[in-house]
């Protein structure tokens, strides 16, 4: 998702590797997925990527986290302490949900980058901070401008290049291969027989609204991958909230029969596709024996789909 939300700058250009950045999108959409994407593709790739949610920390906690500590500075700081400004070096400084940063940690985050330094709490030296800066919000910061909640100043500062990430709901064609790669790195991660999802989850899949973006979406294959009981995930695995719903609703529903018969006849068609008509390639990718095959593409009416040999 990161690369196709980038596609449409000019990645080869400088500027979007070396200035500040601002990501913004839905919750869930892959913000941090796309800062790492970009640390990935920089000259500071071998650097540090250093991530802190600003939301995540108290607020009496987030100067000592963000800059680090000198030893005996305040109650309980028995030792130095390194920040994620600091443990950053050359690499990367990622902060998300910056709209969350008291007003008061605002204006010191301004300060270290104008200055392009800071001072560790109860420390009097200066360190440089030769770390890029990349930041991301799920919020419109132009509103909390406007209800006095967050700096002007310092949006400018980190504003200089805006990248928006659409919900997955409006970059559909990211659907099926997002679903497929969770797939498969569930299925080695679970150790699970699982080879796929079928047809008819895949269609479900792109009917869905996704309101929880990529986030829902691989959480909904992990639950899958481990919970089905079959060697395909099927659209019930995926979704299993509305399996019963054109029951409850009174509905005219189809037999188990007609909804299995419907989903092997839409899987043999793709994986047939997938393998160019090959019956041999395709029994073996279906796990299923030549002979069994045939009988089903019978059976579903597939003879046509099946060039001959």
């Amino acid at each position: 998702p990161a690369g196709r939300a980038l596609r449409e700058h000019p990645l080869e250009h400088p500027a979007l590797l070396g200035t500040a950045l601002l990501l913004t999108g839905e919750s869930g959409v892959g913000k941090e997925v796309a800062a790492r994407y970009l640390h990935n593709i920089s000259n500071r790739d071998e650097k540090p990527f250093v991530a802190l949610n600003c939301a995540a920390i108290p607020a009496n906690l987030l100067e000592s986290e963000l800059f680090g500590h000198e030893a005996g500075s305040f109650t309980d700081a028995r030792n130095r302490h390194e920040g994620y400004a600091e443990r950053a070096g050359d690499g990367i400084l990622f902060l998300d949900e910056i709209s969350e940063l008291p007003m008061d940690m605002q204006a010191k985050l301004l300060r270290l980058l104008q200055e392009r330094s800071f001072n560790r709490v109860g420390g009097k030296e200066a360190i440089a901070f030769p770390a890029r800066i990349i930041t991301a919000t799920n919020v419109d910061l132009a509103e909390r401008i406007r209800d006095g909640r967050f700096r002007e100043d310092l949006f400018y500062r980190i504003n200089v290049i805006h990248i928006d990430i659409p919900a997955l709901c409006k970059r559909r064609e990211d659907i099926l291969p997002l679903l497929r790669q969770y797939v498969m790195s569930y299925v080695e991660a679970f150790d699970s027989p699982v080879r796929g999802l079928n047809s008819l989850a895949e269609e479900a899949a792109l009917e869905h609204l996704w309101p929880g973006n990529v986030r829902e979406l691989r959480n909904r294959v992990e639950r899958a991958v481990a919970l089905c009981e079959d060697v395909w995930i099927g659209a019930p695995d995926l979704f299993p909230e509305y399996c019963c719903t054109t029951v409850e609703t009174g509905e005219e529903v189809s037999s188990l029969s007609d909804i299995r018969n419907d989903a092997e006849r839409r899987h043999i068609i793709r994986v047939l596709q997938f393998n160019d008509g090959c019956m041999s390639e395709t029994a073996e990718t279906l796990g299923v024996s030549r002979t069994t095959l045939w009988e089903k593409i019978r059976k579903l009416g597939l003879s046509d789909n099946v060039p001959p040999h």
